[in-house]
């Protein structure tokens, strides 16, 4: 198994192309990073094939939710969010308009 998401999703919503944590894409180690106006930045660190994520948020470099996530099997993107699903359930929302945020559902 590996952690299902559209790679052209996760690149809208973090507006930046993922950087291999290997130097080989193909391996499924990748760090996404979007910071926004007001200094708030978030960080996933998502590894496809052991289904983990490492989802943090920061502002003005402190840490404001840090989070590490296991049996993760798809990522969604819905309008302004995105969806991280856990043992096929819905389980957080990442928001990145308006305001950053993170929701456990």
């Amino acid at each position: 198994m590996c952690i299902k998401y559209d790679q052209y999703d996760l690149l809208e919503l973090f507006q930046s192309e993922p950087i291999s944590v290997s130097g080989n894409a193909d391996d499924g180690e990748l760090i996404y990073t979007y910071k926004d106006s007001q200094n708030f930045e978030v960080v996933l660190m998502l590894d496809a094939y052991q289904q983990l994520l490492n989802l943090s948020i920061l502002f003005q470099d402190y840490t404001v939710f840090t989070g590490e996530f296991k049996n993760v099997t798809e990522l969604k993107k819905t309008e302004e969010a995105m969806l991280i699903e856990i043992d096929k359930e819905n389980k957080v929302r990442v928001k990145f308009r308006k305001q950053v945020g993170v929701e456990l559902l």
